[in-house]
């Protein structure tokens, strides 16, 4: 689509545009403004987003990002909890009657999705997640996106290079950690760009990845296990260094040590093994045997 709008379609004129609203980025909402338009293009082409597509889109920031999902044709819900820098975005342009602005958070809690964010996610089969995640938030809002009944068809998101990595990880690797178990049950990922520092406004002192996750479908794990098993995972993570049969019996205080190895066994794990040389799909047959 052509872009016909007045909206500052340049890192300069957008930087000029919010100094004129007095508008600097808040550290305490962990702001980092994505100015740079070709970046911002390119996550729209990576994203597939055309017409016809509803785009969930958590930051808005300046809206730079939402003018172009915008302008490829997508009906946009725009999320951002500081409503200076959203006003900022909704003075921009005349946007269209499909596109709405949610002035909240998306979490609820550190480890749960706000109601009012999570019902967007209908299920529908052209329904996208497509943004900039602040920094802090990344990882809490991935997971629980991927936690849904009916997470959205993709996920394109800019993300900090590292967690991005750690996301992905696969057993055996130094960055192979717990969240690096939830999305491996739940989606098939990959990152599809890498960013410098340079996109943002201000600088970040890392580096950003641009991650595609595309949810499985049915999911690994049945409805009532996404909080259980994330935290039982977190908990044998949280004591890498110790062997399992130890590290079992801290997630599960009701295991003895006799118990504990018998219950690794059991579905095949050694218990002098460690979580991070434990494949997914075995963690989560640890889980369900264990007792609750």
């Amino acid at each position: 689509m052509t872009d016909a709008s007045p909206f500052p379609r340049t890192s300069a004129a957008l930087r000029a545009a919010l100094e004129g609203y007095g508008i600097r980025p808040q550290r305490q909402h962990g702001q980092n403004f994505l100015t740079d338009p070709n970046a911002v293009d390119a996550i729209v082409r990576d994203a597939e987003v055309g017409p016809g597509d509803r785009v969930i889109e958590v930051g808005t920031g300046p809206g730079l990002l939402t003018h172009a999902l915008v302008e490829a044709g997508a009906a946009v819900v725009s999320f951002d909890i500081d409503p200076e820098i959203q006003r900022f975005a909704r003075e921009q342009r005349s946007w269209p009657d499909d596109v709405r602005f949610e002035t909240t958070d998306v979490l609820a809690g550190k480890h749960t999705l706000a109601p009012l964010f999570a019902d967007c996610f209908d299920g529908a089969p052209q329904v996208k997640l497509v943004s900039n995640l602040p920094y802090s938030a990344a990882t809490p809002i991935l997971l629980g996106v991927l936690s849904l009944p009916l997470p959205p068809a993709r996920l394109v998101v800019m993300i900090q290079e590292e967690v991005g990595e750690k996301l992905l990880a696969e057993v055996g690797e130094r960055a192979y950690g717990a969240p690096s178990v939830s999305v491996g049950l739940k989606a098939t990922g990959r990152i599809l760009r890498r960013f410098g520092p340079q996109v943002f406004w201000p600088r970040p002192r890392v580096r950003s990845a641009l991650l595609e996750l595309q949810p499985i479908r049915p999911s690994a794990l049945e409805p009532g296990e996404h909080g259980p098993f994330g935290s039982f995972v977190t908990a044998l993570f949280t004591r890498r260094r110790k062997v399992l049969s130890t590290a079992l019996r801290a997630a599960v205080p009701r295991l003895g040590a006799e118990q504990a190895r018998a219950t690794l066994a059991a579905v095949g794990i050694d218990p002098t093994a460690r979580a991070e040389s434990v494949a997914p799909k075995d963690l989560l047959a640890l889980f369900r045997s264990s007792p609750r």
